[in-house]
């Protein structure tokens, strides 16, 4: 048999019983309320906690440094202390202090032992006379060339020119 004839027999059965047809009101979507959140609680504004023993031995210890700073660089202040540069450097951009600049280059002039100076002269000036040239002189005495020029020049000590050129 045919479904839908079936279906038209039930329909037909049921309306001659006494049945009604009842529509139902379809789905309606109902969306989910807004969420209330609560409302934020106002800031409350701290107190500025009291200064922790760390930082007023760090104060303490700032203000110690700042006096060494008005009287030395602070390699020096380093070197006291035992504590590395960059650590002064670092306490005296969070503090206010500088410390004093160190003299810029190496300006000093060399002292030299005169009596020792004249006993090299001498030693020269024999190996002048047996016919050594200035650079086997310097190598035999062991001594540089600066050194070996500026004893020359200091007692005026008379090398004669080296021969240019390839030795035979």
């Amino acid at each position: 048999m045919n479904p839908s004839i079936d279906l038209e027999a039930a329909q037909a059965a049921f309306f001659a019983s006494g049945g009604k047809i009842i529509v139902l009101d379809g789905y309606q979507y109902v969306p989910f309320p807004q969420r209330k959140h609560p409302e934020p609680k106002p800031k409350v504004k701290r107190e500025p906690d009291k200064q922790s023993v760390h930082q007023k031995n760090a104060q303490a210890r700032a203000g110690m440094v700042a006096e060494l700073a008005e009287t030395m660089t602070c390699r020096e202040a380093a070197l006291m202390l035992k504590v590395s540069q960059d650590s002064l450097w670092r306490m005296a951009k969070s503090y206010g202090f500088t410390f004093v600049t160190a003299p810029r280059g190496r300006v000093f002039e060399k002292q030299y032992d005169d009596e020792a100076d004249a006993k090299l002269a001498e030693r020269i000036t024999a190996l002048r006379d047996i016919g050594v040239s200035k650079n086997q002189a310097a190598k035999h005495m062991k001594i540089g060339h600066s050194t070996m020029s500026r004893i020359i020049n200091k007692f005026g000590i008379d090398f004669p020119p080296s021969k240019r050129g390839p030795q035979k």
